[in-house]
């Protein structure tokens, strides 16, 4: 069991990924959503951080408001995981239950009570990749123009 975990941090305005494996995953089962974590768990010694959402391991949303583990059918107006295009307007959305279980596949976290250290030097920063620069960007996203001599 892992769990991937978006930790996001108000104060810098980054978000960070992180991979949990089994000993750690074990500390967020039967957690729910609005719950406190304490930040250990991510690498975070003296960090506290608090659930806010997450979806399971087919990309439907967890909501707040949905007591349990399991997936379920809802008409949903408005919220986490439909958001209407005219007022009024109801669907029946695929909706994950608040509570963390095995089938999570990822869990959001923000920051809530901040250690010694910085998140950015806890969780650190991969190095950008460079891309492939052989050929200038606007040669191939669009043609030459042409231009047609005006008839008379």
């Amino acid at each position: 069991m892992d769990f991937r975990v978006v930790v996001s941090d108000p104060k810098g305005g980054k978000a960070y990924q992180v991979e949990i494996k089994d000993p750690g995953a074990g500390k967020f089962l039967g957690k729910h959503i609005g719950d406190k974590v304490e930040g250990e768990v991510l690498g975070m010694p003296g960090y506290s951080v608090q659930i806010t959402g997450g979806s399971d391991k087919e990309g439907f949303p967890m909501r707040s408001d949905l007591p349990g583990t399991k997936r379920r059918k809802l008409l949903v107006s408005t919220g986490t995981g439909y958001h209407p295009t005219a007022d009024g307007r109801k669907k029946r959305k695929s909706i994950h239950g608040k509570e963390i279980s095995s089938d999570i596949g990822q869990i959001n976290v923000k920051v809530v009570e901040a250690g010694a250290k910085p998140v950015e030097e806890l969780l650190g920063k991969a190095p950008k990749k460079k891309r492939n620069n052989s050929f200038p960007r606007s040669a191939f996203s669009r043609p030459e123009p042409v231009f047609y001599p005006k008839c008379l």
